[in-house]
């Protein structure tokens, strides 16, 4: 497990350096995604979820946007 957490960070220091992006705005949005991801979400709150965006885009669609 020590050598996955490793490799993962040797993989996010060196993905960081060449996009130039700071390693612990890196680190703190993998965390935000990973808390955030649909693994733990029923299935139909992610259907819920998805009905209530394209609700919420078809409706700014024909509002022209507003």
């Amino acid at each position: 497990m020590k050598d996955n957490r490793k490799r993962e960070l040797e993989v996010l220091n060196r993905v960081c350096k060449q996009n130039d992006i700071p390693i612990k705005l890196a680190s703190e949005l993998l965390k935000a995604a990973k808390k955030f991801s649909y693994e733990n979400v029923p299935n139909g709150t992610r259907i819920t979820e998805y009905q209530d965006l394209i609700k919420y885009l078809s409706k700014e669609d024909n509002t022209g946007g507003k």
